[in-house]
């Protein structure tokens, strides 16, 4: 059937939204610059995270020395003010934490600034603002070749029109835009494309299952798993796209048998891009695979997990602060008509997301706008999006027109939430319902809202067990009392919290410690936190 041509104003609409999401981000990049705030320990761009993700090339390039043995005996002039970050193993060996797959991402923008640095006047040393600015520009490049690729993916299920609202809102509306203009050099972004790229070779792989098109997947989902290995789930898009039922889920396990040499091929390539990661690891532990997170205590409490918080917490609720992923979450019952055959996949890979990142130690992400982890399904999610959205266009005048405005709201709500985060409006940890109600809406923070936050304390967290510390509790009568019994109190406090309680057993099981002896553990490290100064 010959394709219907549309008029040019429809169809040019998603490439209009394309240049508009660009602008928007370039204008917003430019206007804090953070890659000029280049001081010692205060690097704007190059931080926390970071310093693990991209300590590879500097390490390999500049340095000459990956295993970090050169700090040891460093370069004269050099200063390690949080250039690189190390856990020392027990063989003595310095361990980068974080696999290498943003380091491959980001290197042909280090390459560039590196060979630009002397130009500018800048220093060739890995972390001048030069460096910090190509990193910048990687998220932005790396976001809008996602966002190329999602709006290939959505106008095969829907029309201009609901494709061109739906990139605005995945890349406006929700913090895959802070993820790219502020803190862009974090992994959320590059998996946001990746992960998006992943299911469009999956969806062509099934209409062309050829050879070229299971390299490519088993190369892009190596890389998904290399930036971010609890990615992997990302798999469930391959094997259950297109499934409708149990009869086509029988029928697709017979697919994947009658192609296994490209099965294999996928998994040979995805191998691919691991192999200098396992390089690395044999080199410092001895061993090709390696749990490099160990050495911290991360890890999963898949028996605890913090579903209700991860959604709908004011700490960090994903549906609180991107609310609409709570509409795209929604349009996943929408999805019958236009894109029958992946509601099912995106609804598996969604609840799995759920309960990966309610299961994690930290489930609340650590510093974070919002719920980072989640930016990297926005590419997925947006099939869902785009069906409700679809849904509205075509439905009648009244309900066109309380979508829209809608929609509209809940953009200027992530837009507002996320110049309140960049102000320190919105705690990067401790937001409560006291704390976030207060300051709704406000240009500042009210004064007062700093006696209303709760921090987790992350030492306990480690080890699943989930204490808070008000930051409006005065210590002062805890202080003046005698050790011993200011313990009591302190013991007597947590022992009246059956959760809590609850958590400190299940830690003495795992350690096959007695109960006694975990209480205690806990009982003075709150103690410590609550009496020493700072």
């Amino acid at each position: 059937m010959k394709r219907k041509i549309l008029p040019l104003k429809e169809s040019s609409l998603p490439g209009l939204a394309l240049v508009l999401i660009l602008a928007a981000m370039l204008v917003t990049m430019f206007a804090y610059h953070h890659w000029t705030r280049s001081k010692p320990n205060e690097r704007g761009v190059i931080k926390w995270d970071v310093i693990s993700y991209y300590a590879y090339l500097p390490a390999t390039f500049i340095y000459g020395d990956v295993t970090l043995e050169f700090l040891d005996d460093p370069p004269e002039g050099f200063v390690n003010d949080n250039k690189f970050w190390f856990f020392e193993l027990e063989n003595g060996n310095k361990l980068i934490q974080t696999s290498m797959g943003l380091s491959i991402l980001y290197s042909p923008f280090f390459f560039t600034a590196h060979a630009l640095a002397p130009l500018f006047g800048e220093a060739r040393d890995g972390y001048s603002s030069i460096y910090q600015l190509f990193l910048v520009l990687s998220s932005l490049f790396y976001v809008m070749i996602g966002l190329l690729v999602l709006r290939k993916i959505l106008l095969r299920y829907f029309s201009p029109v609901a494709t061109a609202v739906t990139l605005v809102l995945v890349a406006l509306g929700t913090n895959l835009f802070f993820y790219t203009v502020h803190e862009g050099p974090m992994s959320h972004a590059y998996n946001f494309t990746l992960i998006t790229l992943f299911l469009f070779l999956v969806i062509r792989w099934y209409e062309t299952p050829v050879a070229k098109n299971a390299v490519w997947i088993g190369l892009v989902y190596g890389m998904i798993v290399l930036v971010r290995p609890t990615n992997v789930i990302a798999g469930i898009l391959l094997l259950l796209w297109g499934v409708t039922g149990w009869s086509s889920f029988r029928e697709r396990i017979m697919f994947l048998l009658k192609r296994s040499p490209q099965v294999a091929l996928m998994a040979g390539c995805f191998i691919l891009p691991w192999i200098p990661q396992m390089v690395y690891w044999k080199m410092l532990t001895g061993s090709f695979l390696f749990n490099s997170y160990g050495p911290s205590g991360s890890s999963f409490y898949f028996g605890s997990p913090h579903i209700v918080d991860v959604l709908f917490s004011y700490r960090k609720g994903w549906y609180l602060y991107t609310p609409v992923m709570l509409v795209a979450t929604a349009g996943i019952f929408f999805m019958g008509k236009s894109c029958r055959q992946g509601w099912r996949a995106i609804l598996l890979y969604l609840l799995l997301q759920i309960y990966l990142q309610a299961s994690w130690w930290s489930w609340w992400n650590g510093g974070s706008f919002g719920l980072r982890s989640f930016v990297d399904i926005y590419g997925v999610m947006a099939i869902p999006l785009a069906a409700l959205v679809d849904s509205a266009v075509n439905a009648r005048k009244a309900v066109r027109v309380v979508a829209g405005l809608a929609l509209l709201f809940l953009l200027y709500m992530n837009q507002y939430q996320t110049f309140q985060y960049t102000r320190g409006v919105i705690h990067h940890t401790g937001m409560t319902k006291e704390a976030y109600w207060l300051n709704f809406l406000a240009f500042r923070a009210d004064g007062s809202s700093w006696q209303m936050l709760s921090i987790p304390d992350a030492e306990l967290a480690r080890k699943g067990i989930y204490y808070e510390y008000y930051t409006g509790d005065d210590h002062e009568a805890l202080r003046a009392m005698e050790p011993e019994a200011a313990m009591d109190s302190v013991r007597r406090e947590i022992e009246s919290d059956r959760k809590l309680v609850k958590e400190i057993r299940k830690h003495a099981s795992r350690e096959e410690i007695p109960y006694g002896e975990a209480l205690e553990m806990v009982v003075e490290r709150v103690y410590d936190q609550k009496v020493s100064p700072g």
